[in-house]
């Protein structure tokens, strides 16, 4: 059993994800991991172990960002009330 680890920061809402799969666990026809804030598409793939977010955490450093930037959030703050 070998973990990887994948890195994907989103720039719009300074979010880092650490995604994680088992690389020798049984592949699966479609894997979609999606953000627990927003529920935007995080990582999509075919015939790949089964991946989960691992963790997430704020970005703090932009100069050393990963490979697999995201660009959209489809967060909605439940606390800011809409105006009439």
């Amino acid at each position: 059993m070998s973990y990887t680890k994948l890195l994907v920061d989103n720039t719009v809402c300074s979010r880092r994800f650490h995604l994680t799969f088992d690389n020798e666990a049984p592949l699966v026809t479609k894997v979609e991991v999606k953000c627990p804030h927003c529920q935007h598409v995080l990582f999509r793939a075919e015939n790949h172990p089964p991946v989960k977010v691992a963790r997430d955490e704020n970005l703090v450093r932009t100069t050393q960002l990963s490979r697999n930037l995201l660009k959209e959030c489809d967060f909605k703050d439940p606390f800011v009330a809409t105006q009439s």
